[in-house]
């Protein structure tokens, strides 16, 4: 006599949700790991113990800001990582969305550690921690690549009319603002005689972040308008990427601002400051205001079998 097939046991999970829980923890971890490399970074550099020495003028421009990432870095994106790890691992559905925010940071971040630095210009001994910077960077993508992938844009399902705002006046209006600062900028980098301070102490840090604004988040942006208008879901993902990312930068450009003007260096003034200040918390408040446009999609109706 043939044998029965031995129904599997119902406490066994099915294949799917089994690798839906590898991924969370995959994720959750590397966010713990990114929170912890961060620290570590700033621990060691001229916040902490200055074991790190960037290759930069001590009293100029690029120390100073330098010293407003790490002290931004572990007083908000570090903490960011570390409630989005939680949240991943309680399986809530804002876990994947919140982790977009440090990890596509950290990705942007960490190049400049590496490109910026002038090594043969100034004395230092940045080249000794690639490693570290290079596990940033690598944590930082990996980790936002995670995210993206366990981020469902079915189950979030903004209002039409809200969709089309957004995409046709909330996020044109962050790019405007966060990459027409350039249009100066690369006309003076471009010039015989280049101005700006911190240009002339490391024309690789200006350079890295142009590539990357431009390069990435404008186009970033642009798809994500032109998506939303249309109601692709695609577009909601790229835009929670986009606009976490811009939360996160936009008040670390601001805590830049804040430390030079309290250094007293010759670009810096009060009121850029304030501006910059403002601005930033600005970025902010557009990212939550494009969180609460987005709502559960409503459970779609179970169709009954055919008898």
């Amino acid at each position: 006599m043939a044998e029965l097939p031995v129904p599997a046991s119902s406490s066994e999970a099915p294949p799917h949700a089994a690798g839906a829980l590898i991924r969370g923890r995959l994720l959750a971890g590397g966010l713990l790991a990114l929170a912890a490399l961060i620290v570590v970074n700033t621990l060691l550099g001229p916040v902490g113990s200055a074991v790190i020495e960037y290759p930069v003028p001590d009293d100029g421009a690029l120390k100073s800001q330098l010293v407003a990432l790490d002290i931004f870095a572990v007083a908000v994106v570090a903490p960011l990582a570390v409630c989005a790890g939680v949240l991943v691992l309680r399986r809530h559905r804002l876990g994947a969305m919140v982790a977009l925010a440090p990890a596509v940071y950290a990705a942007y971040m960490a190049p400049q550690y590496v490109l910026g630095p002038q090594y043969l210009r100034y004395d230092g001994n940045g080249e000794a921690f690639f490693p570290l910077h290079l596990a940033l960077f690598v944590l930082g993508w990996t980790t936002a690549v995670l995210a993206w992938q366990q981020l469902d844009p079915a189950a979030w399902v903004p209002p039409a009319r809200r969709e089309r705002i957004v995409g046709g006046i909330l996020i044109p209006f962050l790019a405007v603002v966060a990459f027409a600062r350039y249009i100066p900028a690369l006309l003076d980098a471009a010039g015989s005689h280049p101005s700006a301070a911190d240009y002339q102490e490391g024309p690789g840090y200006f350079w890295t972040i142009a590539l990357l604004d431009l390069g990435v988040g404008l186009p970033a942006a642009i798809a994500a308008a032109a998506g939303m208008r249309h109601g692709a879901a695609w577009a909601r993902k790229t835009a929670l990427a986009l606009s976490g990312w811009l939360a996160l930068v936009g008040p670390a450009v601001g805590a830049m601002a804040v430390a030079a003007w309290l250094r007293d260096l010759p670009d810096a003034s009060a009121g850029q400051a304030a501006a910059m200040t403002v601005l930033g918390l600005l970025f902010t408040a557009l990212t939550l205001t494009l969180f609460t446009t987005l709502r559960p999609a409503l459970p779609q109706p179970v169709k009954e079998a055919a008898p």
